[in-house]
Parts: structure tokens; sequence; C-alpha cells
């Protein structure tokens, strides 16, 4: 846990029980085989255990990196390792080749890859804000016309249902598109290093690397609030409408 707090990363430790006998082993393999790498805590420890050594067995023949990590003291060539393959830092450099004859081409595709997601997010908005409107407009117009009664209130409840899922997707493509959209900026910035002028870092720099809200509140922090807000605001009618039949 301190190790995943301190240096930003998602560790999943999964937590077996070898005394119903050998059915234990069935997870542990399909847990290797799921992760990206093995972190042996404490190795010395680890010898010392059958299961921990049978563990470490498989690890290897299935080609996982092992990586040490003791429980006295931080080994920081081992936390490096461990934050490169998360960051996938290797790989991700690997992409890029030796030949920087086309990267302005690239460097512009990119460019333009981001503003066309950057309009399909606005589009994506725009539905749900008209489809979650038409709900309550909808609803409203309902209870408005008397078409609502005591024994049809259900259908209030199953237009709430439908608003809080959408308002649910609605935030889950956001986040989705604010991270693809961090790739996609990634890439952007590790080409802008092989260009004459470094326009997107020294934005990025300016605005504080993220890390000032003061300078730079990112889009999908904000954007994420507008779901929330409709969610609440459908729960309060709902709320609502239930004291309106109990006590009406």
């Amino acid at each position: 846990k301190k190790i995943a707090k301190q240096h930003s990363l998602d560790l999943q430790p999964i937590f077996l029980d070898s005394s119903g006998g050998e059915k234990w082993k069935e997870e542990a393999l399909k847990s290797i085989h799921e992760s990206e790498a093995v972190i042996i805590f404490d190795k010395k420890s680890c010898e010392e255990s059958d299961n921990a050594k049978w563990e470490i067995k498989k690890s290897e023949e299935a080609g996982k990196q092992l990586i040490e990590i003791n429980s006295n003291s931080e080994d920081h060539n081992s936390i490096e390792r461990l934050k490169s393959i998360y960051d996938l830092k290797e790989e991700f450099d690997s992409c890029f080749s030796s030949n920087k004859d086309d990267y302005f081409e690239l460097y512009k595709l990119m460019i333009d890859s981001s503003e066309s997601l950057i309009q399909r997010r606005q589009k994506t908005n725009a539905f749900f804000i008209t489809v979650i409107g038409s709900l309550l407009a909808i609803a409203g117009l309902l209870v408005k016309t008397g078409a609502i009664n005591s024994g049809s209130f259900g259908i209030l409840y199953g237009f709430a249902v439908v608003g809080l899922l959408l308002c649910n997707s609605w935030r889950n493509l956001i986040d989705n598109y604010g991270k693809l959209n961090k790739a996609k900026f990634d890439v952007i910035l590790r080409l802008d290093k092989e260009l004459g002028a470094q326009i997107y870092s020294a934005e990025w720099i300016a605005l504080g690397k993220g890390m000032r809200p003061k300078k730079y509140k990112s889009f999908t922090s904000t954007e994420k609030n507008v779901p929330l807000y409709f969610g609440l605001l459908i729960i309060a009618l709902t709320l609502i409408a239930v004291g309106w039949q109990i006590w009406g």
C-alpha cells in the first residue's frame, strides 16, 4: 500500500487460502498468467515457504518479470523497474523509430486526431444533454397535464432509473475520452521533443503541468460534474415524487 500510494501504482495483491487443499493453485496460476509482472515481497521469507517457492517457479515458467522488494528497505532499482512496467515506458519509447524525417507529418496527424476526438466528445455531451433533458421534460409534462396519478407513478420511477443509467454511462464515457486524449497528448509531447520548437511542451509547462489547479484544471474533471449534477437532480425529483405519492 505504501509503495502504491507513493508512486501512483495500481498494485493488486491476490490473497489465497491454501488451508483447503490444492485448489488455491488454480487461482494462483490464473493470476500469474494475467499479471504484467510478479512481485516477490521479502524473498528470504518466501524461500522458507514451499507454496511461495512454487509460485515463483510458475512465474518463471510463464516468463513473467520478477521484481524483488524487501519489507525493511526500499530498493530504488526495483521500484524503477516496477514503474517502468506499469507505465509501459520501454514499449512506448520503442514505438518511435530513429528515422525522424516523417515525425512532422505524424505530429500533424496526431493533432488532427486529437481535435477530432474533442469534436466527438462535444457531440456525445450534446447527445446526453438532449436525451436526459427530454426525459425530464416529458416527465414534467405528464405530471403537469395530470396524466400521472397514484396508480401510474411507476412510469416516473422508470424515467428516473433510465435517467440515472444514462448519467452513469455519460460519466464513464467522459472519463474514457479524457484518458484517450491524454494518451494522444503523450504521443504529441514525445514527438514534440524531436522538433525544433517544443510548443505543446512549453504550453504544458506554462500551465504548471496540470499540478496547479489555479493555473489549469482538466476539462475531464469539470465535465464529469455535469452528469453528476443531472443525476442528483433526478434523485431529488424522484424523492419529491415519492413524498407526493405518500402524503399527497
